[in-house]
């Protein structure tokens, strides 16, 4: 979010880029895989729009080097799909990109700006699982994972119980056990932290985020974000954005472990 480093030779291709991302997120063209390091080292750089194609044959080389030299950039792979392309999208998957697009398929602006929008929290999950320590359940770990990278779509505890497979009363349990806030408080901590990552690096305004993440206002956002961290937006912002708020969540996520460590202990005593 904020800055997309662009190596897109398709002059078509890059409009439609600029389409989606509108006035979202600047669009820096680069013309090879030097410009894209360039820009990299030059600016604070949130996603990198990459053809795969852009020098010839595809190489994973440098898509490699980028992602040892910035774990944290979020990458998408606009890809031209065709039967003699399948394995460069399963490669594209293995090198850690967090969206393809495929070009003339999904590249519409509503389309690609939705592909901006889950690729980015994709990306602020692997921020999360750096922070975070996995807990003893897969459930409540994957319900972590999905609240962040769907925090751009209308959940409900409900709904996240399907996603995995579980009933609600089972996703309640497995959250329980192992100290984790209830559904209905991880699916806005999901929202908390990809709120928090837009504000990274750019100037969008409260008002703004708490549109893109379907608060039902601005004042809405403004007081889900005192009331979970005791802190303004603004203050968010400066402290560090979604880190700040993964921290949060990590203190929030001790003291509801705690609460349970203190109720076995007083059944076993009991």
């Amino acid at each position: 979010m904020g800055v997309i480093a662009a190596l897109l030779p398709n002059a078509a291709r890059l409009q439609r880029l600029r389409a989606a991302a509108r006035e979202l997120h600047a669009v820096v063209p680069c013309d090879d895989w030097g410009g894209v390091f360039d820009v990299l080292e030059r600016q604070e750089v949130h996603m990198a729009v990459l053809d795969l194609e852009a020098a010839g044959a595809p190489s994973f080389e440098p898509v490699r080097r980028l992602k040892q030299m910035y774990p944290r950039i979020t990458l998408i792979a606009y890809i031209v799909f065709g039967p003699d392309r399948i394995r460069q999208a399963f490669d594209a998957g293995r090198f850690g990109f967090d969206a393809l697009v495929v070009a003339d398929l999904d590249d519409g602006p509503a389309a690609f700006g939705k592909s901006l929008e889950k690729a980015g929290a994709r990306g602020v999950a692997a921020l999360v699982r750096q922070i975070l320590p996995e807990s003893r359940s897969r459930v409540a770990d994957d319900a972590l994972m999905i609240s962040v990278t769907r925090a751009n779509e209308a959940l409900t505890p409900v709904r996240l119980a399907e996603i995995l497979g579980v009933t609600p009363r089972l996703l309640s349990r497995h959250l329980a056990d192992v100290g984790y806030p209830s559904a209905n408080r991880l699916i806005t901590w999901g929202r908390l932290i990809v709120a928090a990552a837009l504000m990274d690096g750019t100037r969008h305004s409260a008002d703004r985020i708490a549109k893109m993440m379907y608060f039902p206002s601005g004042s809405a956002f403004r007081n889900t974000m005192r009331r979970y961290i005791a802190l303004k937006p603004s203050e968010v912002r400066s402290l560090g954005g979604a880190k700040h708020v993964i921290d949060a969540l990590r203190r929030d996520i001790g003291q509801y472990d705690s609460n349970v460590s203190r109720s076995l202990t007083q059944k076993a005593t009991g």
